[in-house]
């Protein structure tokens, strides 16, 4: 991606009024080494030659079907796996070619929310000791007890209560976990935070207030996020800007209400029509796209373009030539070759 990407989020802008770049991505792989039925050497490409910019202050949505690579990028730019190949620059400086030894500056500016709140908690220590690890860690207080203010501070950030700090994670619901582990990421004072699906995990009427949670620490506390989901209704109501991921690749790129309006790879096309409508009405003019299929093994990706084998308006280009992704118009990026054409 180039460096004169139009900008979007509302935050975050330098001297010159444009916004700036917290995190480069650049030609990010991700490859796992795996054995075949045959026992040959064969590799998972979970990741393959991602480029893209997130904002400082903005929030990056991420969106694609269980098995497209979302996590495992998350967690690649934060080298909670270790990239194939490839740069991730955070605040200039090329994260993945430091020695494991100097990340801890690092660690601390980055950190991780987790899918299931349930796994995610270790059920041996208490709250106050899941918070305050990171505190710990990084010598982020001075006393006792300036440590035991700091974790009361924290916990009332997400909603809990200091009587909570000398509990276990078997104590409390689903919601209230998840709370705890936003209070574990925030406990650092980071600047930038990867969400993976930190709702898919609650009921829905628990969604919302972690949902709201997390736009207030934005604001409170100036993060960026990236934003990984399956809801594309939350991701709608809470991303500044939507990557659209199929097989390890980022098909496309906009503004949120752009990918909404006016979607031009057909993959995204496709997404779209999943989303629930409550309006009956509605549903029944609504034209769904139905895709053909499983998504293709990692393993053994189709050839050219890689979701041809399940899109409705593949040709024999599609076959041969890998499409570039590309701005199409005004930021809005798409690796499709019939893109605004279909």
């Amino acid at each position: 991606m180039t460096n004169n990407e139009p900008q979007t989020s509302p935050s975050g802008y330098n001297s010159a009024g444009k916004q700036n770049v917290l995190i480069e991505v650049k030609n990010l792989k991700q490859y796992f080494n795996i054995r075949s039925n045959l026992g040959k050497k064969a590799f998972v490409k979970a990741v393959d030659n991602v480029s893209f910019n997130i904002y400082k202050g903005e929030t990056l949505g991420l969106v694609g079907e269980s098995g497209s690579g979302k996590t495992t990028l998350g967690r690649s730019i934060l080298r909670i796996y270790e990239p194939t190949s490839g740069h991730v620059i955070f605040s200039g400086v090329d994260i993945t070619r430091l020695k494991k030894g100097k990340l801890l500056p690092y660690r601390k500016k980055m950190q991780y929310i987790f899918q299931d709140p349930y796994a995610s908690l270790d059920p041996r220590m208490t709250v106050s000791d899941i918070v305050g690890e990171a505190l710990d860690i990084h010598n982020l207080t001075s006393s006792k007890k300036d440590r035991v203010e700091k974790i009361r501070e924290l916990l009332n950030i997400v909603g809990l209560n200091s009587e909570h700090a000398s509990r276990y994670p078997h104590e409390f619901s689903g919601g209230q976990r998840q709370r705890i582990g936003i209070a574990r990421a925030i406990a650092v004072e980071p600047e930038f935070i990867v969400c993976d699906e930190p709702v898919s995990a609650l009921d829905v009427s628990i969604r919302a207030q972690i949902i709201n949670t997390l736009e207030e620490m934005q604001e409170r506390l100036h993060l960026t996020y990236l934003f990984i989901s399956h809801d594309l209704g939350v991701v709608r109501h809470t991303c500044d800007r939507v990557g659209v991921m199929y097989l390890g690749h980022i098909v496309e790129l906009v503004e949120s209400e752009e990918l909404y309006r006016n979607p031009l790879h057909p993959y995204t096309q496709a997404l779209l029509t999943a989303i629930p409508e409550p309006d009956p009405e509605v549903a029944k003019k609504r034209n769904r796209i139905i895709l053909k299929g499983e998504i293709p093994s990692p393993v053994n990706p189709p050839s050219g373009c890689k979701f041809r084998t399940r899109c409705p308006y593949a040709k024999d280009i599609c076959a041969k030539e890998v499409p570039e992704f590309k701005e199409y118009k005004d930021g809005h990026y798409v690796a499709c070759h019939f893109a605004g054409k279909i």
